[in-house]
C-alpha cells in the first residue's frame, strides 16, 4: 500500500471512498495525499462515515469521488457485480480503483467468505466494468503462501510460550521463500493480488452472477 500511495496515485488532494472500510488500517497512509477520506461499511461500524445498504448499494452520488479503495473486501461480497458497478458509479471519469483481494487463502467469513480469484479471472472481472488495469501485482508466491497456511494451521497447537518464536521463524522462512520467487510466478499464482485500475467512460459491459454457484 505504501508503494501504491507513493507511485500510483494520479489525483492530488483527492476524495477517497473506502468501500467496506472496517477499521480503516490504511487511512494514515492515504490521508497525507488526500482532501477527504470517507469510510463506508455495513450498518454497525461506528467508525464509518456512510452506510452500505443491505443490497450492496452506496449512499453516495454518482461521480462524486476520485478514488475507491477496496482492501480485502471483494471475497466477502455476495455480488461482485453490484460491488464493482457501485465502485464504477461513484467514481469520476478517470478515477482510480485500488483493490486487493485473495488468490489463495483459508476460509475467513466476515460475515461471509464467497470467492477466490486467479490472476486471469480477477483481470477479466475488473476489466468487464470498463476499468483499465494500470497496475497488477501478486503478493506472496506459492512457496511463501504454503508456509503461511501451514503456520496458521499449526499455531493454535503450539504452546503459548513458544508461539512468538514459532511465528518469527515461519515469517523469516516466508521472507526467504518469497525472495527466491520470480516476479512472473508471483503475479501468476499469489496469496493476494493488488490491482490499480482507471475508470473509463462507458457503462459496465457485462453482468455477472449475483450469487455464488
Amino acid at each position: 500500500m505504501e508503494k501504491i500511495v507513493d507511485q500510483q496515485l494520479v489525483h492530488c488532494k483527492a476524495d477517497l471512498l473506502d468501500f467496506g472500510c472496517g477499521n480503516m488500517p490504511y487511512r494514515p497512509l492515504f490521508e497525507r495525499k488526500l482532501q477527504t477520506y470517507l469510510g463506508f461499511d455495513l450498518p454497525g461500524n461506528e467508525m464509518a462515515d456512510g452506510i452500505i445498504s443491505g443490497d450492496g448499494r452506496l449512499e453516495r452520488k454518482d461521480e462524486s469521488v476520485d478514488i475507491v479503495l477496496s482492501s480485502q473486501v471483494l471475497e466477502h461480497v455476495a455480488s461482485p457485480d453490484t460491488y464493482l458497478t457501485e465502485a464504477f458509479r461513484v467514481l469520476r471519469p478517470g478515477g482510480q480503483l485500488i483493490l486487493s483481494t485473495h488468490g489463495v487463502w483459508r476460509y475467513h467469513p466476515d460475515p461471509a467468505d464467497f470467492w477466490r480469484w486467479t490472476c486471469d479471472g480477477l483481470k477479466k472481472l475488473i476489466s468487464a466494468y470498463d476499468f483499465e488495469i494500470t497496475y497488477f501485482e501478486g503478493l506472496m508466491g506459492p512457496e511463501a503462501t504454503a508456509i503461511q497456511l501451514w503456520q496458521d494451521i499449526k499455531l493454535l497447537r503450539i504452546p503459548d510460550t513458544l508461539r512468538t518464536s514459532f511465528t518469527w521463524t515461519m515469517q523469516r522462512l516466508m521472507e526467504r521463500a518469497d525472495r527466491r520467487c520470480q516476479t512472473a510466478d508471483r503475479d501468476r499464482d499469489a496469496c493476494v493480488y493488488m490491482v490499480v485500475a482507471t475508470k473509463g467512460t462507458a457503462v459496465p459491459k457485462v453482468s455477472l452472477p449475483d450469487e455464488p454457484q
